[in-house]
């Protein structure tokens, strides 16, 4: 069989081999490619919308870690398909204060730590505003991919909203 490699990245459930797809399984790899954070994963086998039967549920998978589960099935008519769904760590308050003046994407901060508590692809949510993270530069320094809505008060207490990344190779 050759292998099937996903890159996934959010909270979501993400469809890794669809009904049908006369795939032979007999192990899922994933890895937790995150930085900073663990990813909490469910993987599971879903034979319609109400039937669902799990490899394994709420599996914390630390950052760089990686989980190796040893199954055997074939998926080889149109009845079931196999599913990852991802929770990244929970909603945390950044180190340090953002004040963003105007509308762009730069994500001034002072005090702060981004290049130990972000990573792209995080969310922050800065007096009100939540936006993705797109680099990084600095402790001090990040952008992110959309601007701002306007001039933001000092927000001294930022929140990140960390997202999930994981890997997973079906073989």
């Amino acid at each position: 069989m050759a292998t099937k490699h996903h890159n996934i990245s959010g909270e979501l459930t993400t469809e890794l081999l669809a009904p049908g797809d006369n795939v032979t399984v007999s192990s899922v790899h994933l890895s937790n490619v995150h930085v900073l954070k663990p990813a909490f994963i469910d993987l599971f086998i879903q034979k319609s919308i109400t039937e669902r039967y799990y490899l394994f549920k709420n599996l914390k998978l630390p950052a760089g870690a990686s989980y190796i589960h040893e199954t055997s099935f074939v998926n080889t008519t149109n009845q079931f398909g196999l599913y990852v769904k991802l929770k990244a760590a929970d909603q945390f308050v950044l180190t340090g204060s953002i004040d963003v003046t105007g509308t762009n994407t730069n994500v001034p901060g002072t005090n702060t730590l981004f290049t130990k508590e972000l990573t792209i692809g995080d969310s922050i949510l800065v007096t009100g505003e939540t936006r993705i993270i797109e680099s990084i530069t600095s402790d001090t320094v990040a952008t992110v991919t959309a601007a701002f809505g306007s001039d933001l008060a000092n927000d001294t207490s930022p929140e990140c909203i960390p997202t999930a990344l994981v890997d997973v190779i079906i073989s």
